[in-house]
């Protein structure tokens, strides 16, 4: 059994941008959906609703995430999907890196402390409340560029350390959980160029690559999601559920 096959299951979305406001939309249309969790650092409190549920974290501040989780705790006794969307690219000082010289520390420790350490802090924020009997899913969304082999333009030096920071604590997550969480699957996922303020500033009329809507995304990743076991823990996939290499 999946978690998507059970008669009653609930979900925490970490991050409200674009794909996860997709992502929420989706699950929702999904027969069992019966909670939904968002994090955000902005939350609308118009937003909730009976089955949806807004909370304030931070993703830089790890006490807030551990509020979150606590706020979670008083809704939900167990959690069924985690999925987290939590990422930046660029914002009003840090913008991706073409050579060697753009490089500063500041970039560097930002773009770590958001696209690396803040998911082994969700994880560990909601350890408990994904132990349980169910099968569950524990999902980040990563980056192709963040695959080590796969790296032949170069360029993008925070981000692409960062997410194979990521990629690394999430492969160590999976081998610790498969003993302390055996019915978690625990999956890295790469959503593809979104239309998103993230990707926005570059994506022109040449760009070569296929762009997604939000939802199309969201509609590619629950399929990838849904279509992984226990036996896949630990691996890194495409939005059309392709393996892409550490």
């Amino acid at each position: 059994m999946h978690c998507f096959d059970l008669p009653e299951f609930n979900v925490v979305i970490a991050g409200g941008g674009s794909i996860g406001r997709a992502l929420l939309e989706e699950v929702q249309l999904i027969p069992g959906f019966n909670q939904a969790i968002v994090l955000e650092r902005n939350p609308d409190p118009a937003g909730n609703a009976s089955a949806v549920l807004h909370l304030k974290m931070d993703a830089k501040d790890p006490d807030s995430i551990k509020d979150a989780a606590a706020q979670a705790a008083r809704h939900v006794n167990r959690v069924h999907l985690l999925i987290n969307t939590v990422g930046v690219l660029h914002d009003g000082k840090l913008r991706p890196e073409k050579s060697l010289k753009a490089i500063s520390q500041d970039s560097l420790l930002n773009s770590f402390a958001i696209n690396a350490a803040f998911l082994p802090l969700l994880a560990q924020a909601f350890s408990a409340m994904m132990r349980h009997d169910d099968p569950a899913i524990l999902a980040s969304l990563s980056a192709r560029v963040g695959s080590i082999e796969d790296n032949h333009s170069g360029g993008w030096y925070s981000y692409r350390a960062a997410k194979a920071a990521q990629n690394m604590l999430l492969r160590t997550l999976a081998r610790e959980w498969r003993l302390s969480h055996p019915k978690a699957t625990v999956l890295a996922l790469h959503p593809g160029t979104v239309e998103s303020r993230l990707s926005e500033p570059f994506i022109s009329a040449n760009y070569r690559k296929r762009v997604l809507t939000p939802g199309e995304c969201a509609t590619s990743l629950i399929k990838v999601m849904a279509s992984l076991n226990v036996s896949d823990s630990g691996s890194f996939h495409d939005w059309k559920g392709e393996v892409i290499p550490w």
